[in-house]
């Protein structure tokens, strides 16, 4: 009897063995399979990065791509045992040539392989933005706004609730005087209460001094290509093209418009997104 018992004993042992290793066997081709499988498509998922466009002192930033993590990918689908492009796991592809390495240079828009817009909304410090914010806040739009130190004084609480909720505020000084001590004063408001990075400097046409001041304050110079002072809707009708960033003057026209101009740019497939976004590698 104890003979019978030791030969069950032994032949369960087998049977056992043979099954895990059948389990084992299958795993690995399994796996084999998946991670060839991986490999042979991470290639079609990849995004390159786009370096940027810099002519003479003018840059339009690039953009980080990406490419897939064949370890890190293989880790996550090995759990469901079949590929599934939704677990795929990604490790980005960096500019090597950075705006941060370009800070002496104007940038006259974002780049134009996204269907991207900025619209910055350039305020004196007798305007009042109400009607324009109140307008955004309903289309749940973020946008930019350059204003003056005296603007900052007046509406401080305004501004502050701005950058936190997410648009990007330039910084204009003393009646765009950058070397007023008004501009070191604002800049460090504007980055210091929110998470805005970077202080912002505007010129309508090239300024070699202003652009010195802004480099030294580790600032980024704004130079739009499309300033629009009237007309705003069939101006911006006539200009609207991807990446670009679009002055507008704060008037009453522009209050009339505001909304119309918010519908026609996003009926044409653009996201408005404010300038630290569209800069944004």
């Amino acid at each position: 009897m104890k003979k019978f018992f030791q030969i069950i004993g032994l032949l369960t042992l087998m049977i056992s063995s043979f099954i895990y290793t059948e389990k084992v066997s299958t795993t690995a081709k399994l796996s084999d399979t998946l991670l060839s499988e991986i490999k042979s498509k991470k290639d079609g998922y990849k995004e390159n990065a786009i370096e940027p466009i810099i002519k003479e002192d003018t840059i339009i930033p690039g953009i980080n791509g990406k490419e897939v993590d064949t370890q890190k990918s293989y880790e996550a689908m090995s759990k469901i045992g079949y590929f599934d492009d939704k677990l795929l796991i990604y490790k980005p592809l960096k500019v090597q040539n950075t705006l941060d390495k370009n800070k002496d240079k104007y940038v006259i828009s974002g780049n134009n392989t996204k269907m991207d817009v900025t619209l910055m909304f350039k305020a004196t410090p007798q305007d009042d933005l109400t009607n324009i914010i109140n307008t955004l806040n309903q289309k749940k739009i973020k946008a930019t706004f350059f204003i003056e130190s005296k603007y900052l004084e007046k509406h401080h609480n305004q501004i502050i609730n701005l950058i936190q909720n997410g648009h990007t505020i330039g910084n204009l000084s003393n009646n765009e005087n950058y070397n007023d001590s008004d501009f070191v004063w604002m800049k460090t408001i504007i980055t210091n209460i929110g998470p805005q990075l970077y202080n912002y400097c505007y010129t309508e046409k090239p300024n070699k001094s202003l652009l010195k001041t802004c480099n030294i304050q580790n600032s980024i110079t704004i130079m739009p290509q499309i300033i629009i002072k009237k007309r705003p809707l069939i101006s911006i009708k006539k200009t609207l093209l991807p990446g670009a960033i679009i002055s507008l003057d704060v008037n009453q026209t522009l209050n009339n418009e505001l909304n119309a101009i918010l519908n026609y740019i996003t009926s044409k497939g653009y996201n408005i997104i404010p300038l630290e976004n569209l800069l944004k590698e």
